[in-house]
């Protein structure tokens, strides 16, 4: 049974605190109210020790909020209070990303807060889309439907995702693979052949004499390469962070041939997707364009739609707002200005989401394509060029014998 960790109040006003065992985050609320205590902090005891620390990121992942959204809404609809239904998909939950964000919601809706402000909490946990959504479901009384629409919404999304996650599969084995035989090479073969060749003497190759130097300094300075490998990643990935360093790469990943495309499809079907989930829910035009720009994950983009959005709120339409973008396809240009015509701009964007996602599918599967052949040849070149190397001397060993 796991420990949760709270602060009480008794009759007098006197604090304490401690730890308790109980089934559920709400069994054990039950159990302090019996008792006659106020609570004031009441949450799950991860402890202490390194088993307990959180690795990666604290966003939940789509998989974990298809299944938070789901479960709400499947309770929901059931007619289960709100209350009760945090409750029983917290004992759900399979992650401690997952139960530590829907335990906190619980805290927060037993102190008194709606269910929208309770996630709004856990803005660095959760997307934007799901705090607007809430929102909007619980002033139109539909949470449950919107709650349905938040799963479909996830699902789809986290769909696209998997088939590009599937899709570099294939190009990541095949770099795996060459470092693992060029590694191989250089530390285990190389230097034994390396040995024999020199004790036999004679005039080496420029490029046995490079492999042989490679390979020892590998052999014996591993660590620098280490150093060098991880300071160099640890530069990169710092650059990315920095708002300059962010631009850049994120218009790179917009403007590279064949990735450029991909990226752009995929930018476009989330576009499309999200803003079709957001009207549907009764969010205003401007919210969710501010939203799904967000959501992109794309500091060009992000901008850009930051601009459309300051038109809008100058009275221009959706599809002018946006057509000056010229990453996003010019059929998104057309299909928003026909929704907007005939009123049906949420429909017209959710089969514009499908079109752009099936898009975004082929134009992975070009990329990834391409990727196959240009990994093939650089595996080619470097096992070619250390076997060659090795190989060199070898054919002329017997004059040295001689």
């Amino acid at each position: 049974m796991p420990n949760f960790r709270y602060q009480v109040l008794d009759d007098a006003g006197k604090s304490t605190s401690g730890v308790l065992d109980a089934a559920s985050i709400a069994d054990a609320s039950r159990k302090l109210k019996s008792e006659g205590k106020y609570i004031v902090s009441l949450e799950l005891d991860k402890g202490q020790g390194l088993m307990n620390m959180e690795v990666g990121s604290k966003r939940l992942n789509t998989k974990e909020l298809v299944m938070i959204t789901r479960q709400l809404a499947s309770l929901l609809s059931a007619g289960i209070t709100v209350v009760r239904s945090l409750d029983m998909l917290y004992q759900q939950c399979e992650t401690k990303r997952s139960k530590r964000c829907i335990g906190e919601v619980y805290e927060q809706i037993q102190s008194g807060k709606s269910l929208s402000d309770a996630f709004k909490e856990q803005k660095d946990v959760i997307p934007t889309i799901m705090c607007s959504m809430i929102s909007a479901g619980e002033e139109s009384g539909r949470l449950d439907e919107i709650m349905e629409r938040l799963a479909v919404h996830f699902a789809k999304e986290a769909k696209l995702k998997n088939k590009i996650s599937s899709a570099m599969v294939y190009p990541k084995i095949l770099l795996f693979v060459t470092l693992a035989i060029v590694i191989g090479l250089m530390t285990f073969l190389v230097p034994g052949i390396a040995q024999t060749i020199m004790d036999l003497g004679g005039d080496l190759p420029a490029l046995t004499k490079f492999i042989m130097a490679v390979s020892d300094s590998m052999v014996h300075f591993w660590w620098v390469y280490l150093i060098v490998i991880g300071g160099g990643w640890f530069a990169f990935t710092s650059w990315k962070r920095t708002e300059k360093g962010h631009a850049r790469w994120d218009t790179w990943m917009l403007k590279i041939p064949i990735v450029g495309k991909a990226t752009k499809m995929n930018a476009a079907a989330r576009f499309t997707r999200t803003v079709s989930t957001l009207l549907k829910s009764g969010i205003s035009v401007l919210t969710a364009v501010e939203i799904t720009g967000a959501s992109l994950d794309n500091v060009i983009l992000e901008k850009k739609l930051a601009d459309a959005r300051v038109e809008i709120r100058k009275g221009t339409s959706l599809s002018k707002a946006i057509k000056p973008i010229t990453e996003f396809p010019p059929m998104i240009y057309a299909m928003t200005a026909i929704g907007e015509e005939s009123g049906t701009l949420d429909t017209i964007l959710d089969k514009a989401a499908d079109f752009f996602e099936d898009e975004a599918d082929a134009a992975t599967a070009k990329m990834t394509a391409a990727l196959e052949p240009c990994m093939l040849i650089i595996m080619a070149i470097l096992v070619g060029g250390v076997v060659g190397g090795i190989a060199m001397p070898i054919f002329t060993m017997a004059q040295f014998i001689g």
